[in-house]
């Protein structure tokens, strides 16, 4: 998992922890009535909203967001160069036997392999970077539609818990279960939305633009390769796109 992301959990979900643990009773947090008008309705309403494939995708996109370290765009341009320099060594197909692991560089190194336009390549890699973009945008969308759903249905639990307080008003008895639904559900919501669902949402618009700038970056070395550039120029042409002290100095670049 991202570092930073880890962290960030850890120290919200301790801070909670710490304060409610230095209360009498912890254990009246837990209020089940509670979890079943909040997280019912966030799940409820999510699934209203958006269909059940694209709820699976989000959560999907969201994990390999957290758990995959994409390369630094220093390693894709040197990566890039080293191919570039392959292919005037040995030809084009010599780059079949060094594939990159990568798949979206695979598959424009496949192509240029194939002996495929470059117009082609361009038109299939960049739909590949606009249909990527798209799943990463309705993962934002949903992280963001749970972010707002979750303090609404905490109202909502808040509502439902001041009826029981008036309505228990002639038998006291009834007055702290409808405190406790108003409050603790309001608390959920509050939870839910600040510190997991706003905060996912933002990460994955921070990882949607490093791998949208990532497949970029690709893309103009692969139509680099296909068009037989100059390993040193392509490394120029790559470097433009980077910080200063992110720019790569290939040795004997310009002998490749």
């Amino acid at each position: 998992m991202d570092r930073g992301t880890l962290i960030g959990l850890l120290l919200g979900l301790g801070l909670l922890v710490l304060a409610i643990s230095m209360g009498p009773n912890p254990r009246i947090f837990i209020y089940p009535e509670s979890m079943i008008v909040v997280f019912g309705g966030i799940i409820a309403s999510t699934m209203i909203r958006f269909p059940l494939g694209n709820v699976r995708s989000a959560f999907d996109v969201a994990s390999r967001a957290f758990f995959t370290h994409p390369a630094s765009h220093q390693e894709l341009v040197n990566e890039l160069v080293g191919l570039s320099q392959r292919a005037r060594r040995e030809g084009v197909l010599g780059l079949e036997k060094h594939m990159p692991a990568d798949p979206f560089m695979q598959q424009g190194i496949r192509m240029v392999v194939d002996r495929v336009s470059r117009d082609h390549i361009n038109d299939v890699l960049t739909q590949e970077i606009f249909a990527t973009q798209e799943r990463h945008t309705l993962g934002q969308e949903i992280f963001r539609f749970i972010a707002t759903a979750a303090p609404s249905f905490g109202m909502v639990g808040t509502l439902i818990g001041m009826v029981h307080l008036f309505v228990s008003l002639k038998d006291p008895s009834g007055i702290g279960h409808g405190m406790a639904l108003s409050l603790l559900s309001t608390l959920y919501g509050a939870v839910i939305a600040y510190l997991f669902a706003l905060p996912i949402s933002g990460k994955l618009e921070l990882r949607s633009r490093e791998e949208m700038g990532s497949k970029r970056l690709m893309l103009e070395g692969i139509l680099g390769i296909a068009d037989e550039m100059n390993p040193s120029q392509l490394e120029e042409q790559l470097n433009a796109s980077l910080a200063p002290r992110f720019k790569t100095r290939r040795t004997g670049a310009s002998r490749g």
